[in-house]
């Protein structure tokens, strides 16, 4: 006679703790994931990252830099540098003519800073007169001291504009609220003993509110090294001294750090840290405490791969509650890998030609690879294009190391707005190839109206989220079992939320 074995099936979270290549396949937490191409992971799901549609065309280069502009009264502008030149690009469409010409390089840093004149625009790339919006026109800069136009880099710090020089270990500061006349000196070149030169200064504030007396001046060496001050006024004693000199990793690129709220986020050789824990860590225990631990052997392969490349910089997008470190692989290409801020988990994004990233007001933007101004989270789709996410989820023993299963049965529960079309297998024993011969999800589409644009009674309003679910068939036989999951999106909301597997557990297969 022969037995039967009973079924079993089990419920799983989705990969809400995001992509991990820190820990082991044999040891990695049941909610993260092997791979996450374009899957962001929330709270409670993880959901197809949001698309981008063009905004301006027509600069002709790579869009190396995005110069947001906040005037006192109205509505923000947006400027983009590319090539020689800037053209402002607030409004969608072709680019206008140029405002700037004659550029050496379009790889500009820039600061916002009001006076009794008005709000200014501050823009230097190392190599031309520094240029100057003040709302109407752009003009140079009337700055006296430093070689104007060797100024590389900038910073406001308790209301006074600082700079320096390509290649020195020398700062500049004006008076404070003024935008223009003799800088003085402020050199650090006994501080830095590991030599090197400034590669820029950023802001950290240490208290509650995010700017106040704890406001501290952080000058950043291409060795390393964090000089911290903290004061209001340079020239003199009593207000202003220094806190001291800490040791990380070098800086990689020219727009290496981020202030977020009371923080500060340098991105690094070690990877990114935040400053709050740099201070009390020995830069040997710095791989530990860093926002990118579980995803750092990743980071520190695209380090040693394309760190000279143009193009790195970390960017808060506070509405989509994400923290995007763009990546160029090389002159023509790059990825993303972001954060959830809520919960650190991490992803990888791709398919998105990000060359420089900026907040225009609360909307986000890029300046890309082919020349265009997008504007992120903007639709369901890359400008039209399907976006293809890919997961692998942490492999899983089923409450059972030692036992192997047979599944027959996955199914996974996704919030849609139309047929995700998902594209589901099951992967064993650690074997991470099974990319190769899973079959191509089909194009999950809504096409639906759009407010303002489309024609009323004759298109389709938006269709609502319902859950969508079925089992299909699972082959795989082994100790560990991990679901692959794939869909390709276009015009659709997918948010994958669950996943059921049946299985017959071993010993009489």
């Amino acid at each position: 006679m022969v037995r039967t074995v009973p079924s079993r099936s089990v419920s799983l979270p989705p990969p809400v703790g995001g992509w991990d290549t820190r820990d082991a396949l044999a040891d990695m937490p049941p909610t993260h994931a092997v791979v996450l191409d374009n899957w962001f992971p929330g709270t409670d799901r993880v959901a197809i990252r949001p698309g981008y549609t063009a905004h301006a065309t027509g600069l002709g280069s790579p869009v190396e830099t995005l110069l947001p502009y906040s005037p006192a009264n109205g509505s923000p502008r947006l400027f983009a540098a590319a090539g020689t030149v800037i053209r402002e690009v607030t409004t969608a469409g072709a680019a206008g003519s140029a405002v700037v010409t004659g550029l050496s390089n379009a790889r500009l840093q820039s600061v916002q800073m009001g006076t009794a004149g008005g709000q200014f625009l501050f823009c230097c790339n190392g190599a031309d007169t520094p240029r100057l919006f003040d709302g109407s026109t752009w003009a140079n800069t009337t700055i006296t001291g430093p070689t104007v136009a060797n100024l590389a880099w900038c910073n406001i710090h308790q209301r006074r504009m600082w700079f320096g020089e390509k290649n020195s270990l020398t700062a500049w500061y004006l008076p404070v609220n003024t935008i223009g006349g003799a800088a003085a000196q402020f050199p650090m070149a006994g501080l830095a003993s590991l030599g090197g030169s400034i590669a820029g200064m950023a802001v950290w504030s240490r208290d509650s509110y995010g700017q106040g007396m704890q406001e501290l001046a952080c000058f950043v060496t291409t060795e390393g090294e964090m000089i911290i001050y903290a004061g209001t006024d340079p020239a003199s004693a009593s207000t202003w001294g220094l806190l001291g000199v800490w040791r990380l990793g070098r800086p990689i690129g020219a727009r290496f750090f981020q202030k977020v709220t009371s923080d500060l986020i340098l991105l690094t050789q070690d990877g990114l840290l935040a400053a709050s824990t740099i201070m009390p860590t020995d830069r040997a225990q710095t791989e530990r405490v860093a926002l990118s631990a579980q995803i750092n052997k990743a980071v520190n392969a695209a380090v040693r791969t394309s760190g000279g490349v143009f193009g790195w910089q970390p960017f808060i997008y506070p509405r989509g509650t994400m923290l995007i470190l763009n990546v160029p692989e090389t002159a023509t290409t790059a990825i993303q890998f972001a954060w959830n801020t809520i919960t650190n988990a991490p992803c990888r994004f791709v398919g998105i030609p990000a060359v420089t990233w900026a907040m225009c007001g609360e909307e986000p933007y890029f300046g890309g690879l082919d020349g265009v101004v997008y504007r992120f989270d903007a639709e369901q789709s890359d400008n039209g294009s399907a976006i293809d996410a890919d997961a692998l989820q942490a492999f899983n023993y089923l409450g059972s190391p030692g036992q192997k299963k047979a599944c027959k049965l996955i199914e996974c529960l996704f919030d849609a707005n139309t047929d995700p079309g998902a594209a589901i297998e099951v992967a064993t024993d650690f074997d991470t190839t099974l990319g190769a011969t899973l079959p191509a999800p089909s194009v999950a589409s809504a096409t639906t109206a759009k407010w303002g644009s489309s024609k009323w009674d004759a298109s389709r309003w938006s269709i609502a989220l319902r859950v969508w679910r079925g089992w299909r068939g699972a082959r795989g036989v082994g100790r560990a079992i991990a679901p692959r999951v794939r869909v390709s999106k276009k015009g659709a909301a997918v948010a994958w939320t669950a996943t059921n597997l049946t299985f017959i557990p071993g010993g009489q297969l």
